[in-house]
């Protein structure tokens, strides 16, 4: 990793500790499987902590992530009526982060991917780290100015 990037990541790291900014749990999922006669069902193992900063996620280790997708540790209540495959499937990974051991309520990011420099996301330009967007390129360090200040200050306009 280019050494200003790396630097540019530990300082975006000690803003959101000083801060006491909250972070959220990484996880990867397992898939439910068969030992003999037993089926162990899917659950989610803790693979660290990230603070999601809009568009990415940023590990404690200050590394980037693109986001994938989150659940929370819930162990939901289960309806009789009208019920979705997708509501179903929703409800399960629910019930996987809590058999990972997660807390009640503690969200859950999982299918996440690392960025690194030349990533189709991370590309440096003219030198300068630019994350590319859905509808645009911003400099890496702009976006984290910002997305930093709107964790610490969630009301900021």
């Amino acid at each position: 990793m280019d050494a200003d990037l790396a630097a540019l990541l530990s300082s975006a790291v000690e803003q959101l500790r000083a801060a006491d900014v909250a972070d959220e749990a990484l996880a990867e999922l397992r898939p439910a499987r068969r030992i003999g006669p037993i089926t162990k069902p899917m659950r989610f193992v803790p693979a660290g902590r990230a603070w999601r900063l809009g568009e990415i996620l940023l590990d404690t280790d200050a590394r980037l992530y693109s986001t994938g997708s989150v659940t929370r540790a819930l162990t939901p209540k289960d309806f009789a009526a009208n019920k979705s495959q997708a509501e179903e499937d929703r409800r399960e990974l629910q019930r996987a982060a809590v058999r990972g051991r997660f807390a009640t309520g503690e969200a859950v990011n999982f299918g996440y991917a690392p960025l690194e420099p030349g990533d189709d996301r991370l590309q440096l330009v003219d030198g300068t780290p630019t994350l590319r967007l859905q509808h645009a390129e911003v400099p890496l360090e702009t976006y984290l100015a910002d997305r930093i200040r709107f964790a610490i200050n969630p009301g900021w306009d």
